[in-house]
């Protein structure tokens, strides 16, 4: 009695602390409360104020309230997340400061991806995740025990929307001050009796909001073109047996976004005139530049196709199946330098492959559940690069032809993994849990630079190679010719021209264990430990020495958590608390290397030690009805504890003490949405969102002040009108203080670029259920 009399008091006081925000529910998913959310986070239905996790969770409704359309959108809404572009137009996810940017179609992320469980392999693939969803649920923390891949930051799960009992309907609409219109929709119901189906489709179009410093009457950069569907079939084949099927499918010609030039760092000397006359960008958000002659388009092609079956083999237990298979095709100019003149542009072509099968029993009861599973996933890819530096550095001071080259990587993943999970209550009200996963992934990788077909590059090479060689050895013969169209990257140690092949086999046991005390009626007690791990990969880049191709082995985290979930005042209140500290080993991120020939240039490096700890809480209330306020943010301190390398510019460092990049100190977001009625059936309402984050770094050298992420706040008003609960007029506007940020700064060899969020936007949407 004491002790529940002192837990009581602890979460009194908890109420007055603010916390990250959780979404309310819709009422088909809510049991009673603002934190009464029922989540699949441990692959079963169960309110999220008994899950011993940090999770987060949306529904659509809320998403579609604050105009969160994709996964990118998450990072407005979800303290701790940082979603950041790549020059391939590749998003790189971070979670609690875990993340790894890597801009190669086949790169594993930190933070994974899932549409029903079914695993999105990579950050590529994502485009049709948040179509027409039923909720998304963020998990923090290392991942491998019950989702289908390892991942040493967290998950995102979508939820898709399902197939109806009954015929329903539904469309969403808008139209912003930039001409982007975007409009969704869907339609559901039975086909038989055991025969349910959902169609659901998404476009956008238009919206350009860059604007070209060199070219002000230049046509504007951004414009959507995307278009995406799903068909959902659900069929209940037997009392016991039943099946979900997933098709769906994207095509997305978006313009890639242009970068904002922002300073020079010439690799190996003056660069050419026409670059070295163009000035700076001006700090505003809307300002870049791009060559016309080469101007930026994207076309991303996607189908997938993904097979549920449950078949119940008892009343308590459940063999399930899941197979899934993805084909992706990316076709892109892209012109990430920030300029008008050609120091750095690329012709991109690539195709990914991706199968996966997931096989697992699985049994629930009052005192214990447990899960047994395998899962096997293999996937393709091919990349192919055409690479144009005609104002660079190397051009202007080595006599390295322009447009003489191009670089590709082929790719070859075999992942096998077994896995098992449980949870037993040891006491009433105590319960202790556990999983355990052996992977062991195949990676086998092709590539190297080759000459364009010109014979340029392999001449300069077959140069480069004999004066090395004799640098060496005076003795030394002379290299023989490169034919054209070969492979120009030398050999780390000959020195003579060769195509890099190589294999990454790993293996790794991740884990998770921990004890779950409901110390009282509406107060939840956890502490976890977990270790999880994420595969090796390859670099995708042009490279002069195949020592610039040598993989990052895996990395690992180990993680400590713990805290509470406390739900007070007849569930109009709701707190949660947690601290963690995760010890990291061998994380893998984009560094840079010193080449002989061309300078500074960029490589994967495993930093061998650093750590992460820090603080998140979350506050939802509903003072009165119809009025809901959610507050939340994350505190991090991250360190790095070991690693000595070369810095952003050049030199040997050591980062010792540095900050991990993308891992802001501190990450706060609030909302307040207030809906009243007017009359029976017409209610207003107003709402707001406000996103801070602290300032970061896009490398992890913090020596580099152009490097630095400035800290920013965002601000998002929203009000309109319903009727009747079926339609609904909405006037928004983002970022309406129109604040200046930036989410990546990186080195493109000799320039360097930001890549803004966008500014100041308005508009109108309408939605319609039926």
């Amino acid at each position: 009695m004491k002790l529940n009399t002192l837990l009581a008091g602890v979460a009194g006081l908890a109420f007055f602390v603010p916390g990250v925000a959780f979404a309310q529910d819709a009422a088909d998913d809510s049991s009673g409360g603002v934190g009464e959310i029922v989540v699949t986070a441990q692959k079963r239905s169960e309110s999220l104020n008994k899950v011993g996790l940090t999770v987060q969770a949306m529904t659509g409704d809320d998403l579609l309230k604050q105009g969160v359309k994709d996964v990118g959108d998450l990072a407005r809404v979800v303290p701790s997340l940082t979603v950041a572009n790549s020059i391939y137009n590749t998003p790189v996810y971070t979670l609690r400061g875990v993340g790894f940017y890597e801009n190669s179609l086949a790169a594993y992320p930190a933070v994974s991806v899932y549409v029903d469980e079914v695993p999105m392999p990579f950050p590529a693939l994502v485009g049709t995740a948040a179509l027409d969803v039923q909720r998304v649920e963020v998990l923090k923390g290392p991942q491998g025990t019950l989702f289908g891949q390892n991942a040493t930051g967290g998950a995102i799960n979508y939820i898709a929307a399902k197939p109806t009992d009954i015929f329903k309907a539904g469309l969403n609409a808008s139209v912003d001050s930039f001409g982007e219109v975007d409009a969704d929709g869907y339609v559901s119901g039975p086909l038989s009796d055991s025969l349910k189906a959902r169609i659901s489709a998404r476009t956008a179009q238009g919206g350009g909001w860059q604007k070209s410093v060199s070219r002000p009457d230049d046509k504007k950069l951004g414009d959507k073109d995307l278009f995406m569907g799903r068909v959902l079939l659900d069929w209940q084949a037997t009392d016991r047996l039943k099946f979900e099927l997933n098709v769906n499918g994207m095509v997305d010609k978006s313009d890639p976004q242009a970068g904002q030039y922002i300073a020079l760092f010439p690799q190996v000397g003056p660069v050419g005139a026409e670059l070295a006359a163009t000035p700076f960008a001006p700090s505003k958000p809307r300002a870049a530049d791009w060559n016309p002659d080469r101007r930026p388009k994207g076309d991303d092609r996607q189908w997938q196709v993904a097979l549920r079956g449950d078949y119940d083999l008892t009343d308590d237990v459940t063999l399930t199946s899941i197979t899934s298979y993805v084909d992706f095709k990316r076709k892109q100019i892209n012109d990430p330098d920030g300029v008008a003149s050609e120091a750095l542009e690329f012709l991109f072509d690539g195709r990914l492959k991706s199968f996966s099968q997931e096989l697992r029993i699985a049994s629930s009861g009052t005192r214990w559940n447990w899960m047994l599973g395998a899962n096997y996933e293999h996937t393709t890819s091919k990349e192919f690069a055409d690479q144009h530096v005609a104002q660079s550095s190397v051009v202007a001071n080595l006599g390295f032809p322009a447009n003489s080259n191009t670089f590709f990587l082929n790719s070859q993943i075999d992942n096998y993994a077994v896995f098992a999970n449980a949870d037993y209550e040891l006491l009433p009200d105590l319960k202790l849990k556990g999983g355990i996963r052996y992977t062991e992934s195949k990676r086998d990788a092709q590539t190297c630079t080759k000459d364009a077909g010109n014979g340029g590059a392999a001449a300069f090479f077959t140069a480069t190679s004999t004066a090395i060689r004799q640098a060496i050895d005076p003795t030394a013969a002379a290299t023989p010719d490169i034919p054209v169209g070969g492979c120009v990257t030398l050999d780390e140690a000959t020195f003579l021209p060769t195509s890099y092949s190589n294999s990454l086999n790993e293996e790794n046991v991740s884990w998770r264990v921990g004890l779950d005390y409901q110390a009282l009626r509406q107060l939840l007690l956890y502490a976890n430990v977990s270790k999880g791990y994420k595969a090796g990969s390859f670099l995708f880049t042009n490279a002069s020495s195949t020592a610039q191709f040598a993989p990052v082995k895996q990395e690992s985290v180990l993680a400590f958590e713990g805290g509470f979930k406390a739900s007070m005042l007849d569930g109009a209140a709701q707190f949660n608390l947690a601290g963690f500290y995760y010890k990291y080993t061998d994380k893998q991120t984009r560094g840079k290397r010193i080449d002989p020939v061309f300078g500074v240039l960029d490589a994967l490096v495993n930093v061998p030690k650093s750590s992460l700890m820090g603080v998140e809480a979350e506050l939802m209330l509903e003072p009165v009805d119809g009025l809901n306020l959610k507050v939340g943010g994350t505190y991090i301190n991250s360190r790095i504890d070991e690693y000595t390398g070369v810095g952003f510019v050049g030199g040997v460092k050591d980062f010792e003490g540095n900050s991990l990049p993308f891992a802001p100190d501190l990450s706060v977001n609030a909302s307040a949405d207030y809906d009243f009625a007017v009359t029976d059936s017409v209610n207003l309402f107003f709402g707001g969102t406000v996103t801070h984050n602290s300032s970061t770094y896009s490398v992890i050298d913090s020596d580099a002040a152009t490097a630095k992420l400035d800290a920013y706040t965002l601000v998002d008003l929203r009000a309109g009108v319903s009727f009747a609960d079926r339609y609904r007029l909405t006037v928004f506007g983002h970022n309406v203080f129109n604040e200046y940020y930036f989410t990546n700064a990186p080195i493109l060899y000799d320039t360097q670029v930001r890549y803004t969020g966008r500014p100041a936007s308005y508009g109108v949407s309408l939605s319609a259920n039926f």
